[in-house]
């Protein structure tokens, strides 16, 4: 590992942000450049990228944009010479759910986080990345430990799912929903089924109730 010292502010972290999309490489740099604490030391379009590093050019830790590379676990395993350590590698997926989490760590990645992750939650992955620590969001590590129940209750919500329940805590109806997201007011009531059937609840105050209660959404 090579991290540098500066200063009083501590170590800062050197991250490889890797990405096929341009618009999502572009904003995970901004994200780890407006970071105090990490440091970009490039930006690439694949895993492939990191054959033939030096260890002075090696990165600390990998940041792996949403996309297929990031969907394969299998891809996700960084192996280096014999007898070292693979980076540390902190994903985002697109649909990150209680499965896909679970393959990304065993595939060898240190974090896996929504593609919607907010630059406080990738830098937290990031430093527990370096710590030898794993990261998920907490709703779905608490799915990881307890599983699904037989009849499918206590599943873990979707990231599309949390958004539309955070939208019914806020008192929108299913068409200001279906706006607010751009998807048909059909969808947004799929979507409610499956949110009422995972959580247990008969409509929407009760469903609202139980995410609070749970941390699946904070109002």
């Amino acid at each position: 590992m090579v991290a540098t010292r500066a200063g009083a502010s501590g170590i800062v972290i050197r991250v490889l942000v890797v990405s096929p999309q341009s618009g999502v490489r572009r904003e995970l740099e901004r994200v780890v450049a407006r970071d105090p604490g990490l440091r970009l030391i490039g930006a690439c379009e694949s895993l492939a990228s990191l054959d033939g590093l030096t260890d002075e050019s090696r990165p600390d830790v990998v940041l792996l944009g949403p996309g297929p590379e990031a969907q394969r676990p299998m891809a996700l395993r960084l192996e280096h010479e014999t007898g070292r350590d693979a980076t540390p590698l902190v994903v985002l997926l697109d649909d990150l759910d209680r499965n896909a989490a679970a393959q990304a760590l065993r595939a060898g990645a240190h974090a896996a986080l929504p593609h919607h992750a907010s630059p406080l939650e990738i830098g937290a992955a990031i430093r527990g990345a370096i710590a030898g620590l794993a990261s998920v969001p907490a709703a779905l590590a608490i799915g990881m430990l307890d599983g699904d129940s037989p009849d499918g209750r206590g599943r873990v919500l979707t990231p599309r799912e949390r958004e539309i329940l955070t939208l019914l805590g806020e008192g929108l109806v299913n068409k200001e929903i279906g706006v607010r997201l751009g998807v048909s007011e059909h969808t947004v009531k799929t979507h409610l089924a499956a949110i009422y059937e995972k959580l247990d609840a008969s409509n929407r105050a009760e469903a609202v109730a139980t995410g609070l209660r749970r941390g699946l959404i904070m109002l």
